[in-house]
């Protein structure tokens, strides 16, 4: 039986760390980029429930029947 060791290249621990700090930075980003657009669609649906609704400025007149 061979006995068989495993390298491991010094620069791997390097990009095993940048990945994560990557990771972390991107997460951050979504997270943020999320929450902004939450946070404009809830101003958007406040104000469209807070302003009146608009009053036709003529009253409409009533339907006549087809001649026929």
């Amino acid at each position: 039986m061979k006995l068989m060791f495993a390298y491991v290249d010094p620069g791997l621990g390097l990009l095993a760390w940048q990945a994560v700090v990557a990771a972390f930075f991107g997460l951050l980003f979504y997270l943020k980029r999320t929450r902004t657009w939450l946070v404009r669609c809830w101003r958007r649906l406040r104000e469209a429930l807070r302003q009146p609704k608009p009053v036709p400025a003529t009253v409409p007149q009533p339907r006549r029947p087809a001649r026929r």
